[in-house]
């Protein structure tokens, strides 16, 4: 049910107490009539037609109001900021004539509390957010489309939308990808291209190992194993034992061994989406289920079974797995990863240089492909959201529009003020595949790093575009040394991109609500039970010859029809 109601009402209590929400409230600000829009945006506005602007408010241009206003703000974390006096919080006062009053929540239970905020009736004017409560495509059915807590932003998009135009006019997808089934837009999202994680998981393997026992990099499945032995039996490490471990992984992020494997040379899996499409490109299947998987199960279990598989990867987590490839005598030949750094240690240029990346191998049939399990280029959900407190949501738009998706403040958001966290490139300057660069992140030592975090505000939307992302990666002359890490791992990614689908399904799609709960029970047992069973068949718990049929048989009772049939629904497939 609507709660306009009940938040009007506890806002006009809260206002007789001296203690009010502060979004209703003028300031005059004293000498402010300048800036880029003032009373001749609403003028030149209003000569276009639209005569209907709230008072004050300017359509164009800065300051987005004539009078201060302050907007109550909820932010994920940020409890040890002094938030009056960060330096960003500031500057958009000035400019905009908005002053921000933020109310910071600690990280360790920030998504129960954001969720009993909203419950209450009594929430601020506007929601920013980092990834643990961001506001998925389920809260923004139950909250915006279904309850009317959060405000549709549609209409501002089309006529105050500056930089939320210009990046749905460099991939329309993205607007498609925002808008519910009711067809409106409710928050701003993490319009998120990070190059290098369009390519996860990857896997690096030590070249120097390569070298000193002369192999080649491998083409196929077969020549991986090859490889794998020859690490583990050959003696690589040169300490006269046979301590290698030939490849290992870990459980969590994208380190494991069995979803790299399987996804590289066999069948496409998402782990904890499992659909993929199918061989015809339009079909939707459910990759634990398929021939194709069922042929990676035995090829993983046979590297398992030799030995070439470590079996802590069933088990340990990423740190753990970074320790042992960090272990001098250096004994990891392979390991799995989101990006080389979660491995060695990135602060030795050298064991950096050591460790490449591992170009795709084909399967048995051909099947070679890199995978792409980080939902780079989806709208995976909301970063920001006005709620229907707000009695200023078409400024509240605009300085989110103009402040959290521009390209220099995002990099003072992120890296603290020009000329200490960041610069500008001489003219002419190259980015690392040769187009032009514009930024550069200087790097910092521990006292500047903790002196300009006073100053960040890292939470809430962002354009994450490619443009933007290389812009920021000047061409450098050694990419193994720790200040040039971005650029190092872009320039991996550069060798494994034509391995990478052209298409696939969106991991994150809104679904219908009286169909929600069905799905998200299914998909949350099917995570459990895949995992675990996919483990099995390669330790040999599970036998993949005489238990197939009865695994099928489980998957059934899981109803993994009805999760693609609601997915296909939700998608119109």
């Amino acid at each position: 049910m609507k709660k306009k109601v009940l938040a009007l009402l506890l806002s006009a209590c809260m206002v007789i107490s001296m203690a009010g929400c502060s979004s209703g409230g003028k300031e005059t600000a004293a000498g402010n009539t300048g800036g880029g829009g003032g009373e001749g945006s609403n003028a030149a506005s209003a000569e276009a037609g639209d005569t209907s602007l709230p008072e004050g408010f300017n359509a164009t241009g800065m300051p987005i109001m004539n009078e201060k206003i302050t907007l109550k703000v909820w932010i994920e974390g940020g409890a040890d900021i002094d938030w009056e006096q960060n330096q960003i919080v500031k500057e958009i006062e000035e400019k905009s004539n908005i002053k921000l009053q933020i109310i910071s929540t600690p990280l360790s239970d920030a998504l129960q509390k954001r969720n009993l905020m909203l419950a209450s009736g009594d929430y601020p004017d506007l929601i920013l957010t980092d990834w643990p409560t961001v506001f998925t495509k389920s809260d923004i059915m139950q909250y915006g489309v279904k309850e009317g807590v959060l405000l549709p932003i549609t209409d501002y998009i089309d006529k105050y939308g500056n930089n939320m135009k210009r990046i749905f006019e460099y991939n329309p997808s993205y607007r498609d990808k925002c808008v519910a089934p009711d067809g409106e837009i409710y928050g701003f999202a993490r319009f998120s291209e990070c190059y290098h994680c369009s390519a996860y998981p990857k896997i690096y393997l030590r070249q120097d190992w390569m070298d000193k026992l002369g192999l080649k990099m491998p083409e196929t499945t077969e020549e991986l194993r090859e490889v794998l032995r020859a690490f583990v039996n050959d003696d690589p490490n040169g300490n006269g034992k046979k301590d290698e471990i030939g490849m290992l992984g870990a459980t969590t992020w994208n380190t494991m061994v069995e979803y790299a494997l399987m996804g590289m040379s066999f069948q496409t899996v998402k782990p904890d989406f499992w659909l993929s499409l199918g061989a015809d490109g339009k079909s939707v299947e459910f990759s634990p289920s398929t021939d194709a998987y069922r042929e990676g199960l035995r090829y993983i279990k046979s590297l398992y079974d030799e030995g070439l598989i470590d079996g802590t990867s069933f088990t340990q987590k990423e740190d753990q797995m970074a320790q042992t490839v960090r272990t001098e005598p250096h004994v990891v030949g392979m390991y799995v990863c989101d990006h080389a750094g979660m491995g060695y240690d990135n602060n030795d240029p050298v064991e950096a240089e050591n460790y490449q990346i591992l170009i795709p191998v084909a399967g048995p049939d051909g099947f070679r492909r890199q995978g792409q399990n980080a939902n780079e280029g989806e709208v995976q959900g909301f970063h920001a959201v006005i709620t229907d407190a707000c009695q200023y949501p078409e400024a509240a738009f605009r300085l989110i529009d103009e402040f959290f998706y521009d390209d220099d403040y995002n990099m003072t958001r992120m890296h603290g003020p020009k000329g200490v966290g960041w610069d500008y490139v001489p003219e002419g300057t190259k980015n690392v595949f040769g187009g032009e660069a514009r930024y550069v992140v200087n790097s910092l030592t521990e006292d500047q790093s903790a002196e300009i975090k006073k100053d960040l505000m890292s939470v809430g939307p962002q354009a994450d575009l490619a443009p933007f992302r290389l812009s920021m990666l000047p061409e450098a002359e050694d990419i193994y040394q720790p200040g040039n890490y971005e650029q190092r791992i872009t320039l991996d990614t550069q060798k494994v991109e034509q391995y990478i689908p052209k298409e696939r399904l969106d991991y994150t799609v809104f679904i219908p609500l009286d169909m929600a709960d069905d799905y998200a029970e299914i998909q949350t047992n099917l995570n459990s039970f895949v995992r675990m069973a996919t483990v099995q068949f390669i330790t040999g718990e599970r036998d993949i010859e005489n238990g197939w049929d009865q695994y099928l048989s489980e998957l059934d009772s899981y109803r993994v029809d009805r999760y693609i049939e609601i997915y296909k629904a939700a998608t119109g497939r």
